[in-house]
């Protein structure tokens, strides 16, 4: 019987080291961008349980609450955290209010959209009410005057726009390159009030 020289056994260590060097950060790379790409999906999802959500159990109004019946309609979408691959729940979606429609549309990760953290795989929804800054301004102001009084009781406060943005394994919100290639923007999806007012 012949034994394995301890030469013979070193060049065999070193050659599972190597391999495990060379392809290891490939992989994990490669599921990074899987896990990515999968919480794009998800959010895509996402914005159809919501929409499915307003149109059938809100009257068409876009809503700033998190119903339970919106992971109902996740769960009939099949949509699972990659990360954890079990199935949203409450505390999996959280909610921001947009200012203006410049935060709406900013994707730079300095926005409003880049600045939400969340655990990975989960969800923001950002919401956009018109008039909202100046609502709350002309709330807490101490001595309003009859003309504020009656400005903020005409006020109708709904909301007109939406977005969904979904958190990656960093708990930052999922980027994508831009059409350079060269710089990196916050991927969200965006909604809006449809129906005649």
């Amino acid at each position: 019987m012949k034994k394995f020289p301890i030469l013979e056994i070193g060049i065999l260590v070193a050659t599972f080291i190597l391999l495990y060097i060379l392809i290891y950060p490939g992989y994990v790379k490669n599921r990074e961008t899987n896990n990515n790409y999968n919480v794009i999906s998800n959010v895509y999802g996402l914005r159809a349980a919501y929409e499915k959500f307003v149109s059938l159990d809100n009257k068409g109004e876009l809503t700033d609450k998190i119903d339970p019946k919106l992971f109902e309609y996740l769960k009939e979408f099949n949509i699972k955290n990659p990360y954890t691959n079990q199935e949203y729940k409450e505390g999996d979606i959280k909610l921001y209010t947009l200012e203006n429609p410049v935060e709406i549309v900013d994707n730079t990760l300095s926005g409003k959209h880049g600045l939400q953290r969340g655990n990975p795989g989960t969800f923001a929804i950002g919401i956009f009410i018109p008039e909202l800054s100046t609502y709350n301004e002309l709330k807490n102001k101490p001595n309003k005057t009859k003309d504020e009084i009656k400005q903020l009781e005409s006020m109708i406060l709904k909301i007109k726009k939406y977005t969904i943005i979904g958190f990656n394994q960093d708990s930052i919100p999922v980027t994508t390159k831009d059409l350079t290639g060269e710089k990196l923007e916050v991927f969200f999806l965006q909604g809006e009030k449809s129906s005649i007012d």
